[in-house]
């Protein structure tokens, strides 16, 4: 199936825009506030770290350079992953979420502790209440950007019956399609134990960089979520989802699936549940894969051993549909 346009470009400006813009705040919001109370704040800059280590705070220009290389960071941080993501509009819209959020995260840090050294003649202690709202701003602006970011567009449908040499399992008209596996992913479970064991040494060294601890932490859950994964295929598409985790889940439906086929291995591409450039789904090693074209010229993926007889199960239900003998 062709099509002359691109499906994800709808709102990909916009989405770019979202996401890029933001971390100007990392220089924009000291340097406004260094340039307003600079006579009300002690010579060194006792902010985030320096706090603790009063030998080594560098001075107000100095702590604005650095701020000048973060936004280099957080600029290249934010759209490598978007530009590699080009026809993805699902993880530019989590970009642009993580934008709001990392940045809001960042100014908020900043505003509160550089306010709390006005008129000070050196670091004071920071008061309890500064950590909760540096974590709702931070949950609230990766809402907003989320929202911001606006509609993922709808792909195309497909209409065509799958090609000959697709394999298709005759179905009779009052059939039905059901098909239920499950994996392991040990790498997963690995990983995020790996990342369990940095969060834990993280918070014990007493850190007050919050957010990257949270950030191990999420990464490590989200890992382990992951680590069992179960494919279904009934009458309303073809469903993968983390057992441990039912929220997280994505259905193709029939309507984006061009044709199935088993093959030896997976296309070439990174496959997890969430999106890449090449499609979504779940391989786990070497070994043979269930690969579903989709309407979007990417690849849905998922490791079985059954996996002729799923593609032949879902060639077959799609044969019967497009050629008007639905029940």
């Amino acid at each position: 199936m062709s099509r002359s346009t691109d499906p994800a470009a709808p709102g990909r400006l916009r989405r770019l825009t979202l996401a890029a813009v933001p971390p100007l705040l990392v220089l924009l919001v000291p340097t406004i506030l260094v340039g307003l109370y600079g006579d009300r704040l002690p010579d060194r800059a006792y902010i985030e770290s320096w706090a603790t280590h009063t030998s080594y705070a560098p001075t107000w220009d100095g702590w604005l350079s650095g701020r000048r290389l973060s936004l280099v960071l957080y600029e290249a941080t934010l759209l490598l992953p978007f530009l590699s993501c080009w026809r993805v509009p699902q993880v530019q819209r989590v970009v642009v979420a993580l934008s709001f959020a990392a940045i809001a995260s960042l100014t908020t840090s900043t505003v509160l502790e550089l306010t709390a050294l006005l008129d000070s003649p050196g670091p004071v202690a920071r008061p309890a209440w500064h950590l909760g709202t540096e974590i709702a701003v931070t949950v609230v602006a990766a809402v907003l950007g989320y929202r911001a970011s606006g509609p993922v567009p709808g792909p195309p449908e497909v209409t065509a019956v799958p090609p000959p040499h697709a394999p298709a399992m005759a179905l009779g008209p009052h059939q039905r399609v059901l098909f239920v596996t499950s994996a392991w992913s040990v790498r997963r479970l690995v990983f995020a134990a790996v990342l369990g064991a940095l969060a834990v040494v993280s918070a014990g060294n007493g850190s007050g960089a919050w957010q990257g601890t949270a950030l191990l932490a999420l990464w490590a859950l989200f890992e382990a979520a992951q680590a069992r994964t179960s494919l279904q295929i009934d009458g309303s598409g073809i469903t993968v989802r983390a057992t441990w985790l039912p929220a997280l889940r994505r259905t193709a439906p029939y309507s984006r699936v061009r044709f199935a086929e088993a093959r030896d291995r997976a296309p070439e591409g990174r496959y997890k549940l969430d999106d890449s450039s090449t499609g979504w789904g779940v391989v786990n090693g070497k070994g043979p894969v269930l690969a579903l074209s989709l309407s979007d010229d990417r690849w849905l993926v998922y490791s079985t051993r059954e996996a002729p007889t799923a593609a032949a199960l879902v060639n077959g239900w799609l044969s019967r549909q497009r050629q008007g003998g639905a029940a």
